[in-house]
């Protein structure tokens, strides 16, 4: 039911930026010290470039919005773009939609927003369609265990939405809508407070969802049944403020989001449940103030934040009573972050408590932790050698442990290096998966953490023309939770027993504009996974891991010839399958995207842009567990801000 200030600043950007909120949570450096940054004070200024690679400890991409400017994607669709990554969407717009990395589960990927944690103790994989996507200015994705710097529960990687950063004076204005009777609009603006910025914004959409599809009941010589899919409208909308205030020797940043929706839950298309239903909401707040020079060379900061979570449900029958659930989570911590001769050393201390209440968990539940981490990015041999040693220690509740990495990063040419990284981390349950019975799901207090112990390398050639990236890696996971029947009445119930293996080949690339007037440019990303279970039934053992595509590979073409853009993309899916005795394949698939737009006017600026998606309206396509996705989808934005710039294509 449940299922998130760029890569940047590295090495001399750390001091200058380190105060900004997503760096403060452990937001992974950017971009390589040759790279062409300018540092301001308070700005960091990124020349154009194809894309940017991560600091050499991770295999990193960071997909940035403006790329997509105009276009109707949510934080799904962005990182879907990117290698590595499995998107399940569960049935269409505004659906459940949870990503895994790298072979994980869902659960595996710690999601951040603006550095802070959305995984709650309800269990399961951050639900991304309940991030606004109006608010995003780019995506953070961090493949590999990256629980050394992140903390626990980063067993494929992470992922971060990064929010627009305020700027006084500035303001935009979006609405559109299409099939399905979708509809949007939201609205921010940026204003000055003293010396500082704020952003306010806020954002509501609505959908039917309602759509027709095509049902083959697997019947050999059956006729394929025509239907439509019903109970699957979904309504949200949220509230953001961000606040970047410098100070006389330090600076202050504060974070509010307030967002929520209801959507009807579908079914399966062979079963529909018309009397299905969830809500949910959630505040999420942050407080971190910053001293330069507190610790001589050094900058101190202390960090707070408190997350409150709700999430109803019907999930059974008309007539029954919505499971009810309440989560919250807090957190506070140090943060000391310095120069050395050879680079940059930062240390925290953090505190943490979440609390479950919810019905068939027999009263509240709490979980308590505390953790200790140190992390150092050396730069060697004129910057030409870059090493990256980062440590963690851990303990929530019962369950303790320490994850480690290291990441080295040559310099083989002046646009080309080479970098490799091995990492392991560990997720321990979540109050749910322990304490929490809910229809035919019971707990398991014995549960163990989960583990991941992961290696990768590859190499980067990043120049003028543009980016190409390619990375191998393999993953190995410990004691994965996997839902096993437990007694007669067909009660599933958490278990220790999962061990897989993931193996893979990850490339992506970015061209600059070329063709002159026309700026063409491409980019793409292809991955290949082999995935392995290594424990289970004597059928099961050798196989998949369910639904995770053995290829997948994203191609877009874009054309930018004055106030005109066009694009046009192609999404590969390759087969997966939905059991673990590989019976029951989901065949591969292959859907196009178009867009058209169109800069109306430059100061303010203003953009027009039609999207269509699934352009050969394949009304067969279907989700992981076989429901139906939207056949061919229209969508119309009218986009308009104060900076021409920011609408360009």
């Amino acid at each position: 039911m449940s299922a998130s200030a760029r890569l940047a600043a590295r090495t001399a950007i750390a001091l200058a930026c380190a105060t900004c909120p997503a760096l403060a949570a452990g937001a992974a450096p950017g971009p390589d010290p040759d790279d062409p940054v300018v540092v301001l004070e308070e700005q960091v200024v990124r020349l154009p470039r194809a894309t940017t690679e991560a600091r050499p400890l991770a295999s990193g991409t960071v997909v940035d919005r403006a790329t997509f400017e105009g276009e109707a994607k949510d934080v799904g669709q962005l990182v879907s773009t990117a290698p590595g990554i499995a998107v399940e969407e569960h049935g269409g717009l505004g659906q459940l939609t949870t990503i895994s990395i790298r072979g994980s589960p869902p659960s595996g990927v710690k999601v951040l927003l603006d550095g802070l944690p959305l995984n709650t103790a309800f269990g399961g994989g951050v639900d991304l369609s309940t991030i606004p996507r109006s608010w995003v200015d780019a995506v953070e994705v961090v493949r590999g265990p990256e629980g050394a710097r992140y903390g626990s529960g980063a067993l494929g990687g992470v992922l971060n939405v990064v929010t627009r950063r305020p700027e006084a004076g500035s303001w935009s204005l979006e609405t559109g809508g299409g099939s399905f009777d979708t509809a949007r609009v939201a609205a921010d603006v940026g204003t000055s407070v003293g010396p500082g910025a704020v952003l306010l914004g806020a954002t509501a959409e609505t959908t039917s969802g309602r759509f027709p599809f095509r049902l083959d009941p697997g019947l050999p010589g059956g006729p394929t049944v025509r239907a439509t899919r019903e109970n699957a409208g979904v309504r949200r909308g949220g509230l953001l403020a961000k606040l970047i205030r410098p100070q006389e020797h330090g600076r202050l940043d504060a974070l509010l989001e307030v967002s929520g929706g209801h959507r009807g839950l579908p079914g399966f298309a062979a079963a529909p449940t018309p009397w299905a239903w969830q809500d949910d909401a959630r505040l999420l707040a942050m407080g971190r103030v910053a001293r330069f020079g507190a610790l001589g060379p050094a900058t101190l900061a202390a960090r707070g934040h408190l997350r409150l979570d709700r999430l109803d449900a019907r999930l059974t029958g008309p007539d029954d009573s919505p499971i009810r659930q309440r989560g919250a989570a807090a957190g506070l911590a140090l943060e000391a972050t310095g120069s050395h001769r050879h680079g940059v050393l930062s240390a925290s201390l953090e505190t943490t408590a979440e609390l479950l209440a919810a019905d068939g968990l027999g009263g509240r539940r709490d979980l308590y932790g505390v953790a200790a981490a140190v992390a150092d990015d050396l730069s060697l041999a004129g910057g030409g050698l870059r090493i990256a040693p980062a440590a963690r220690a851990e303990r929530a509740g019962q369950f303790g442990g320490v994850s480690g990495s290291l990441g080295l990063s040559v310099r083989l040419a002046p646009a080309l290096r080479a970098r490799a990284g091995v990492g392991r981390t560990f997720r321990p349950p979540g109050l749910a998966e322990l304490h929490l019975q809910q229809g035919l799901l019971v707990p398991n207090p014995d549960l163990r953490p989960e583990t991941a112990v992961a290696a990768d390398a590859g190499w980067v050639a990043d120049g003028r023309a543009g980016l190409l990236a390619v990375t191998g890696h393999l993953t190995r996971y410990e004691d994965l939770v996997v839902y096993e029947p437990s007694d007669a009445f067909g009660r599933l119930k958490p278990f220790n027993s999962g061990r897989a293996s993931a193996t893979g080949l990850e490339v992506e690339g970015a061209s600059a504009p070329v063709g002159g007037p026309l700026r063409a440019s491409a980019r793409g990303s292809y991955t290949l996974l082999v995935t392995e279970l290594l424990r289970g039934a004597p059928a099961e053992v050798g196989h998949w891991i369910p639904y995770r595509p053995r290829q997948r590979a994203f191609l877009r073409v874009a054309l930018a010839p004055g106030p005109l853009s066009a694009h046009v993309e192609l999404h590969r899916l390759g087969r997966r399958y939905r059991d673990r005795r590989g019976v029951n394949p989901i065949p591969s698939s292959t859907s196009w995207n178009a867009g058209l737009g169109v800069r109306v006017a430059r100061r303010p600026g203003v953009r027009i842009h039609l999207e269509v998606l699934n352009l050969a309206d394949d009304r067969t396509l279907t989700d992981g567990v076989g429901d139906p996705l939207p056949p061919r989808t229209v969508m119309v934005t009218l986009r308009a801000g104060s900076s021409a710039q920011e609408y360009a294509p």
